[in-house]
C-alpha cells in the first residue's frame, strides 16, 4: 500500500512538474502585439489607416514601439509620396513628415497611411503607438497642433496581422537517447555582472527627457529607458508630484490641466528602487478669441485687426494670418490688412500655440480716389463782385466716395458757394477784393488727394 501511494504522489508530482515546465516554456515565447498574441520569431505588419476631412498642405509625426521586443524590418507610406521625408535609424522611432502645397496630400477617404513590419524578437507586451505633431489643411487651419488633434477632423486606426514563423520537420528521428544526465551546473544560471532581485536581472537605471512642456488641456508621452535591456521586470509606476498642475497615466501620458510645474516620476517595479523624474511645465494655452467681424479699407491704404486673447495669461498669444483672396486684401503676420482693389476678402486669425482657435473678419476693400482734375488750375477775376465757375472730376469714376471738401486760403480775397461738392459739379468763386488766394479740392475718402486752383483778382 506504501509502494502504491509513493508511486501515485511521484505521478502527481511529475505531471505537476511537466505542466510547470509547459507554462514556462510557452510563457517564455508567448507576445502579444497591439493585442494579437505572437511567437517569438514571427513576422507581424502594422498598418496604420487615416482619414480626415480636407487635403493636407504639411504634416509631421512619429510612430513609437519597444525595440528590445520588436525589431523593424521595413517601414513604407504608399499613401503620401510627395515631399515625404521619413526616418528609421532611432531605434524605437519612426519619425516622417511631408510637405506639398502645389500638390496636397489627399487622405479624405481612408487609406494606408503607413505599414511597419517586425520580428518578434521576445516574450512580452508590445505596443505600436502614434503620436501626431502637426497636420495643417490647405487653408492653414491647424488639424494636430503640439501632439493633440480633433477627432472630428481626424480618423486613425490600427490594423495588426500576425504571419507564424515557417516551421521546419526534422527528417530523421534520434537514433540514440542521453545515456548520461544532466550535471547539476547545466540548470543554474551562468553568473552576471547585473545586479539580480529574487534570481531575475534587476534594473540598475531609468533614463528620459529632464525637462517637458505640455499646455493645458493637452498632453505628451513621456518615454522611459530601462537598462539594462535585460532586465527581468521593465514595468514602471509613474506618478506626478502636483495632480492638480498635470496628470500622468500609466503609460506615460501626461496632461497639462493648469499653468505651473510638476516633477513626473517613473518608478521600477522590480523592487530595486530606481527611478527617473522629468520636470513638466503646464503653460496656459488659448481658451477663446475675438476680433471685429467687419473692417473696410480704401485702395492701397492699410487698416490693422487686433484679436482679443483669453485668458489674459495665455502663454502664446500669436497668430497666424491669412488672406481668402490677397488679388483683393493682404494681411501681414502682424494683422496689418492693405486694399489691393475694390471687393470682398475674408481674413482669419489662427491660434500659434496649438488651440486650433480661428476668428474671422470680413473686410471690403472699396476704390480710393487716385487723383482729381480741374477744368482750370488758374482764374483771374477783374474786379469785385466777379465770379468764374471751377469744375473737380475725380478718378477713377469706380472710387467709393466721390465728395470733394472745397476750401479757399483767403476769404477776404476769394469766396466759394459751396464746402463740399460731389464730382463733376460746378463750385461758382466770387472776388471779394484785389489779391490773391489758393481754392482747394479735396477727396473726402480719407485718401487724401487733392488739386489747387489758383485765383487772383485784379482790382
Amino acid at each position: 500500500m506504501k509502494k502504491l501511494i509513493s508511486l501515485a504522489m511521484a505521478v502527481v508530482m511529475l505531471t505537476a512538474m511537466a505542466t510547470v515546465a509547459i507554462t514556462s516554456a510557452s510563457a517564455e515565447t508567448t507576445a502579444t502585439v497591439n493585442g494579437k498574441t505572437a511567437n517569438v520569431g514571427d513576422k507581424v505588419t502594422v498598418t496604420y489607416y487615416v482619414s480626415s476631412d480636407a487635403k493636407w498642405e504639411d504634416f509631421q509625426g512619429y510612430a513609437t514601439y519597444d525595440y528590445n521586443g520588436l525589431q523593424l524590418e521595413s517601414a513604407d507610406m504608399p499613401s503620401t509620396p510627395q515631399g515625404l521625408m521619413y526616418n528609421t535609424d532611432y531605434k524605437g522611432f519612426f519619425y516622417y513628415c511631408g510637405s506639398s502645397f502645389q500638390d496636397p496630400y489627399d487622405l479624405t477617404t481612408e487609406k494606408v497611411f503607413y505599414t511597419m513590419v517586425f520580428t518578434v524578437l521576445k516574450a512580452g507586451n508590445y505596443e505600436v503607438q502614434n503620436t501626431w505633431e502637426i497636420i495643417d489643411d490647405t487653408n492653414s487651419v491647424l488639424i494636430v497642433g503640439d501632439g493633440t488633434y480633433d477627432e472630428a477632423r481626424l480618423s486613425c486606426r490600427f490594423d495588426t496581422v500576425v504571419t507564424p514563423k515557417p516551421t521546419t520537420k526534422p527528417t530523421t528521428k534520434p537514433t540514440t537517447k542521453p545515456t548520461t544526465k544532466p550535471t547539476t551546473t547545466a540548470s543554474t544560471p551562468a553568473p552576471s555582472t547585473s545586479a539580480t532581485w529574487d534570481g531575475g536581472i534587476a534594473v540598475k537605471d531609468i533614463t528620459m527627457n529632464k525637462t517637458a512642456t505640455v499646455y493645458t488641456g493637452r498632453t505628451t508621452t513621456l518615454k522611459a529607458t530601462i537598462s539594462p535591456d535585460n532586465a527581468t521586470n521593465k514595468a514602471i509606476q509613474w506618478s506626478s508630484s502636483n495632480n492638480g498642475v498635470a496628470t500622468v497615466t500609466q503609460s506615460g501620458v501626461v496632461k497639462g490641466v493648469r499653468a505651473g510645474v510638476a516633477t513626473i516620476t517613473a518608478k521600477a517595479l522590480d523592487g530595486s528602487g530606481v527611478s527617473a523624474t522629468c520636470k513638466v511645465t503646464v503653460r496656459q494655452s488659448v481658451q477663446s478669441i475675438t476680433m471685429a467681424k467687419k473692417a473696410t479699407v480704401l485702395t492701397g491704404k492699410k487698416v490693422t485687426l487686433k484679436v482679443k486673447v483669453s485668458p489674459t495669461n495665455a502663454y502664446n498669444k500669436s497668430m497666424y494670418w491669412k488672406s481668402s483672396n490677397t488679388k483683393i486684401a493682404k494681411v501681414t503676420q502682424t494683422g496689418v490688412v492693405t486694399g489691393v482693389k475694390k471687393g470682398t476678402a475674408t481674413v482669419s486669425a489662427t491660434t500659434k500655440d496649438g488651440s486650433k482657435k480661428t476668428v474671422k473678419c470680413t473686410v471690403t476693400v472699396n476704390q480710393a480716389v487716385t487723383k482729381i482734375k480741374l477744368n482750370s488750375t488758374s482764374v483771374k477775376l477783374a474786379k469785385k463782385g466777379s465770379t468764374a465757375n471751377v469744375t473737380a472730376t475725380v478718378v477713377p469714376k469706380t472710387a467709393y466716395n466721390k465728395n470733394l471738401a472745397v476750401k479757399s486760403s483767403s476769404k477776404k480775397v476769394v469766396k466759394v458757394n459751396k464746402s463740399t461738392v460731389a464730382s463733376g459739379k460746378a463750385v461758382k468763386l466770387t472776388a471779394v477784393k484785389k489779391g490773391s488766394a489758393k481754392v482747394t479740392f479735396t477727396a473726402k475718402d480719407g485718401s487724401k488727394k487733392s488739386a489747387v486752383c489758383k485765383v487772383t483778382v485784379k482790382k
